[in-house]
């Protein structure tokens, strides 16, 4: 056998892992969408990013990064109902290992700031791997300006984060769960968190308003927290039995491909959820037909 009929044998299984120590020449096939499973949160965020190219095919030597994970709420870790720290501290620590020159990480979150960046765990994981954390709950000129949106059917002019618009790289970097207005909260509604905007008018037309918005803010790279995903009561969840356990995070550069897999692993049918079938129908993502690599750590 010879080593490209080896890699392509391995690939997919912990002994992918093996391979790529063997060969760190070799060129690994690079997938629409990376799914990595395994108890480590690290590598599994590391090999998942791995199956779409790696970490350097998005950040480049000097690059400003912006890292926006879901830090919306008060709650634990273990509750899930924010992005794990742990995936965060990794990805910014990844972001550095590719020479980022800074890295940025906020969310506009729901409940007090100050409260849900302490106990969600984040702000320490992301100061730790050498991020800076963002406040950016107080809507003023210098966080954030209006942009339009051509093609948009709802949000035509909005209010966004400087730091989403202006930095090199935006990675978004959402947690799994369920959503009561919403059906599923994963990647194109984390955006929503990075609107300057007063979110409520949003929900007047929920499902057109997320899809609008992903017109006008580029996302180069998404990391789904799916560790444990929320299966009810979302998006603010408060027990461990409305949790199931998966071990898994997803990657991709298209957000609509990362949100559909991500729908796959509840057992839902994407195009079932309006501004996922939206957002394809606008050309942001592809909905079916991407190409997915998966590995076991």
């Amino acid at each position: 056998m010879n080593r490209r009929d080896f890699l392509r044998s391995v690939a997919g299984t912990g002994f992918y892992l093996v391979a790529r120590s063997l060969f760190p020449d070799q060129s690994f096939q690079k997938y629409d969408v990376g799914i990595a499973k395994g108890t480590s949160r690290e590598r599994t965020v590391e090999e998942a990013i791995n199956l779409v190219g790696g970490i350097r095919t998005f950040v480049k030597p000097g690059d400003v990064v912006s890292v926006k994970p879901n830090i919306g709420f008060n709650s634990p870790p273990a509750l899930k109902a924010n992005t794990d720290p742990v995936v965060v501290r990794t990805v910014v620590h990844l972001c550095f290992q590719a020479l980022a020159s800074k890295v940025y990480v906020f969310d506009r979150a729901a409940n007090n700031p100050r409260l849900t960046y302490v106990s969600s765990g984040i702000a320490e994981a992301a100061e730790q791997a050498g991020a800076k954390v963002l406040y950016v709950n107080d809507v003023t000129k210098r966080m954030y300006r209006t942009i339009s949106i051509p093609g948009a059917q709802v949000l035509k002019n909005v209010s966004v984060n400087r730091y989403a618009l202006e930095s090199d790289v935006f990675i978004n970097l959402p947690v799994a769960k369920v959503h009561s207005s919403a059906g599923l909260t994963i990647a194109l509604k984390n955006l929503m968190g990075v609107t300057g905007d007063n979110r409520s008018k949003w929900h007047w037309n929920l499902h057109q308003s997320i899809s609008d918005f992903s017109l006008g803010v580029k996302t180069h790279l998404t990391v789904v927290d799916a560790t444990s995903i929320m299966i009810k009561n979302g998006p603010t969840g408060g027990r461990l039995e409305y949790l199931k356990r998966l071990d898994t995070i997803v990657a991709s550069a298209d957000i609509v491909s990362a949100d559909a897999a991500t729908a796959e692993l509840f057992g839902i049918d994407p195009s079932r959820i309006g501004y996922m079938a939206l957002a394809h129908e606008k050309g942001i993502g592809a909905l079916k037909g991407y190409t997915v690599g998966r590995v076991a750590v």
